[in-house]
């Protein structure tokens, strides 16, 4: 097809039908005639036409796989890079996981230094209850030893010799092991009482340096974590980031909403001079939806052609690639030729100009490679397309 012959893709058949009833079969059934009686065979004729346009028609887009513009990475670019996006989100997953594992160890050892820190408190207060009856003990033992050097000892020798009866011996024995005894126990307790101390010091301090090891554990692990997040996240972002640049270097032509199919190579306007395969994609919209150009470019060629209506070019210098858009209802403000357009400017409107009359308001759009052909623009289209993502 030539640029500008460009029919509504959803009314394919009809304007087929419409094109070759105008353009064909009505003047030759018109130079034809049919005996009064039988009008039927009108009728048969027209649909006998009808149905061999249709039957003859092969599947739209079957024509070979479009090249992609410079703009776009091609399949095998973007899957390598779906590919290591994919991977990265992986490693970023795994770093969550060991975040989520890093998390439920914090909140056990949280558990665990409310545990410690109450045994640390009773154990303080046992500490300090020891050490209150190790100084009563070591009070009682100094007493006992201050009492005895003050009062006169009572010693074997006196129980023996200056005992006047049998009954005051042996009290004085009894004395002499009561105060023994007690001096003993004494004694006994307060080892007791410092041995006891010292195991719960030893105690109070391991539970400390338990709780400062798991805090230690626990911020050590909590810093790599956060470092192998950062790293991951900062990793997959930069991919994310590439992917939707390498995606966003060209433009859908049509502002949202839209609707197209895959009509590339489609028979159109068959049976008459126009006749032509179809070479761009029709994307509907409603009248008056901005068009957008798709690249920076160059605009060229703006005018009018007998099948694409109100049509302009836009070329990218800087590789030659060059897209068509044709049916379009106006111009935006401002469009010359040779003027220089960003990536996204809106260059017109969406109609019916040309043989798109009768049909629902569309843009035709084609791609054309360097000094080539027009490149079957749905791959494109579909890749960029932002409500297809």
């Amino acid at each position: 097809m030539t640029a500008g012959s460009l029919p509504c893709e959803v009314c394919v058949k009809t304007t087929i039908v419409n094109s070759l009833h105008s353009s064909y079969i009505q003047p030759k059934i018109a130079a034809m005639t049919f005996p009064a009686q039988r009008p039927l065979r009108r009728l048969l004729a027209l649909l006998a036409a009808a149905l061999l346009v249709t039957t003859f028609m092969p599947p739209a887009g079957t024509m070979a796989a479009s090249p992609f513009p410079p703009q776009l990475p091609t399949p095998q670019e973007m899957a390598a890079l779906q590919q290591q996006l994919s991977a990265t989100l992986g490693r970023l997953r795994e770093a969550q996981a060991e975040l989520d594992r890093v998390v439920r160890d914090y909140e056990a050892a949280q558990d665990r230094l409310t545990q410690l820190v109450g045994q640390i408190g009773v154990t303080q207060i046992r500490q300090d209850a020891l050490e209150t009856d190790l100084r009563a003990a070591q009070s009682a033992i100094n007493n006992r030893a201050a009492s005895a050097y003050k009062s006169s000892p009572v010693t074997m020798f006196t129980v023996i010799f200056e005992a006047r009866t049998y009954r005051e011996f042996t009290a004085g024995l009894d004395l002499i092991r009561s105060v023994t005894e007690s001096d003993s126990k004494a004694l006994t307790n307060v080892r007791d009482l410092k041995g006891e101390a010292a195991r719960v010091r030893t105690e109070l301090e391991q539970r400390r340096s338990d709780q400062q090891k798991l805090i230690s554990d626990l911020d050590r692990r909590q810093d790599d974590v956060d470092k192998s997040l950062r790293a991951r996240g900062s990793e997959f972002e930069t991919l994310r980031k590439e992917v939707e640049r390498r995606k966003s270097g060209f433009a859908f032509p049509v502002k949202a909403p839209y609707s197209y199919t895959d009509s590339y190579g489609a028979p159109r306007m068959e049976g008459s001079k126009y006749y032509h395969r179809h070479e761009g994609t029709d994307i509907f919209a409603l009248q008056g939806t901005p068009i957008l150009a798709v690249v920076d470019g160059v605009i060229e060629n703006l005018g009018t052609a007998t099948l694409g209506g109100i049509k302009l070019w836009v070329r990218s210098p800087g590789d030659n690639w060059s897209y068509y858009y044709a049916h379009m209802s106006g111009y935006a403000t401002g469009m010359a030729n040779g003027l220089r357009v960003k990536k996204g400017t809106v260059v017109g409107y969406v109609g019916t100009s040309g043989n798109a009359r009768g049909t629902p308001p569309h843009l035709h759009f084609e791609t054309h490679v360097p000094a080539g052909p027009a490149t079957n623009p749905y791959p494109i289209l579909r890749r960029v397309d932002p409500l297809a993502r």
